[in-house]
């Protein structure tokens, strides 16, 4: 009995020194593709994560910006950005529930024609957004590195802004806005580790619901109210967000 049991440690111990030995010569690559195997499950229930995302524009005023309201736009650029961060817990495979939490800015300015003067005008808008989300992924590959996600949202946000328009090198005005935000979204995607626990998002606004309330106030004290309801379906590249997630406890 007693020789049968140390044979079997010995096997064991044989055994794992091979294992050991095949890990050693495997490449860094091979060793990264073995990190999926079949323990690797992101998303099953009781699974957390948490992502960073960003969507970055940078281009050339037109006619129609929203923000500064030129009949005509002799130069202009403006610059915007958006960063979120978030957070999802799985109620069920595949099924998450989260938050996110959004800061964007939005900055222009231009050179235009108002009726038959010349202005240049400069506006800043800022924001914050919180976004309760249901998730729902549909893994593209057999380990799970490779899948597709829909995400529906929720938004509530507020926001001001301030434009000033000048003639002559003065200011001549300025226009004070507080905004409130609500919304409804669908925001399809793709997930990718690349490195263990660590995946690629890009996330896509693709269909969405948005009401919009602006309260605005001149230099004269002046208060303009206005309601706004709009109902996208567009697929604009630029508003691509790119992200890094990190999922807790994929491998076991």
């Amino acid at each position: 009995m007693k020789k049968n049991i140390i044979l079997l440690i010995l096997c064991v111990f044989a055994f794992s020194s091979v294992s050991a030995q095949k890990k050693e010569k495997l490449t860094p690559v091979e060793l990264m593709f073995e990190y999926y195997d079949d323990e690797f499950k992101p998303f099953n229930k009781g699974k957390w994560f948490t992502a960073l995302t960003f969507n970055i524009e940078d281009s050339n005023l037109k006619s129609d910006n929203k923000y500064i309201g030129f009949d005509n736009i002799i130069k202009g650029e403006e610059f915007n950005y958006d960063i979120k961060v978030k957070g999802g817990y799985s109620i069920g495979n595949y099924n998450f529930i989260g938050l996110g939490i959004t800061h964007g800015r939005d900055t222009s300015e231009g050179l235009g024609i108002i009726l038959t003067d010349t202005i240049s005008s400069e506006s800043v808008a800022n924001r914050n957004v919180i976004s309760p989300f249901i998730r729902t992924y549909y893994p593209l590959s057999k380990n799970q590195r490779f899948s597709f996600f829909n995400e529906i949202k929720m938004d509530f946000g507020f926001g001001d802004s301030v434009t000033k328009s000048f003639e002559n090198g003065e200011q001549t005005e300025q226009e004070d806005t507080k905004d409130f935000l609500f919304g409804l979204g669908i925001s399809p995607g793709i997930t990718f580790f690349a490195l263990e626990s660590f995946a690629f998002e890009i996330q896509l606004d693709v269909l969405g619901y948005e009401y919009e309330r602006s309260s605005s106030i001149d230099e004269e004290g002046n208060e303009f109210v206005s309601d706004s309801h709009n109902v996208n379906f567009t697929i604009d590249l630029l508003s691509l967000n790119f992200g890094l997630a990190y999922y807790f406890g994929a491998k076991n």
